[in-house]
């Protein structure tokens, strides 16, 4: 009877054995599947990434949306993301980056609760104002638009406002200095009072 016992203990000392490899190989997995990484190269749809010591190549990236409605930024060396692997086990290679993680090199635009904030960089910036309704754009190259603009309410313009022809200011120009000539006697009229 303490043969079969010992047997039987050994039996279980192997089972154990195998149970904590097993263990032990699913953490080893289970820490691969969501980990920190730091772009290292980015191409059009993918990206390497360091994991740590870990690297993985040409992975894809989320982007924003990608349906019927479509957005695209790539990705920034040295931006923070989260790999998500979706084989499991050592090769990051099956994973996918989810981008936009602040960090140091990166931070967060803006902070405040009220405001929706894209940074675009060299000083070009959009700020929604939730509280008050507003956008504040501060386009450093301009703005061009392609296509018919309609505008409700007012416009108020601190520089030049133009048209294919000419300004506003030589509008201006032309209309307060010029002269009709009266159809019954073809003299010259005064200049307008009124300025514009």
């Amino acid at each position: 009877m303490i043969v079969q016992l010992i047997q039987r203990l050994e039996s279980l000392e192997r089972e154990l054995l195998r149970l904590s490899e097993e263990a032990e190989e699913n953490r080893r997995c289970s820490s691969n599947v969501i980990r920190l990484g730091v772009v290292a190269k980015a191409y059009k749809t993918t990206v390497d990434i360091n994991a740590g010591p870990n690297k993985a190549t040409r992975i894809p990236f989320f982007v924003h949306c990608a349906g019927r409605v479509s957005h695209y930024r790539r990705p920034s060396v040295g931006e923070q993301c989260v790999l998500l692997n979706l084989g499991s086990g050592d090769n990051l290679n099956n994973s996918v980056a989810l981008m936009g993680l602040p960090s140091t090199q990166y931070p967060v635009p803006t902070t405040a609760e009220n405001e929706l904030m894209t940074d675009y960089g060299d000083g070009m910036t959009e700020v929604y104002n939730l509280d008050k309704g507003s956008l504040t754009a501060t386009y450093p190259g301009g703005l061009f638009i392609i296509g018919d603009t309609q505008q409700d309410g007012n416009y108020t313009a601190s520089g030049e406002v133009a048209d294919g022809v000419r300004s506003m200011a030589n509008d201006r120009i032309i209309y307060n200095g010029h002269r009709h000539r009266s159809p019954e006697t073809n003299a010259p009229t005064s200049i307008p009072e009124e300025k514009q």
